[in-house]
């Protein structure tokens, strides 16, 4: 994985952050939940690489 330091793209990940989350949060609310949890795996890999970096 690229690590950035620009702040255009640290923005880019945050915003696709947070459509993860609100994905995950609309499956639920489906009933769609193995796409949910599929979905909601992907978030939480994604903010324990973004805190270990």
């Amino acid at each position: 994985m690229i690590e950035s330091t620009d702040p255009e793209i640290l923005r880019y990940e945050e915003n696709i952050a947070k459509i993860l989350d609100r994905a995950v949060k609309l499956f639920r609310r489906t009933n769609l939940n193995d796409l949910a949890d599929k979905w909601d795996r992907i978030l939480k890999t994604y903010d324990s690489k973004k805190r270990n970096h």
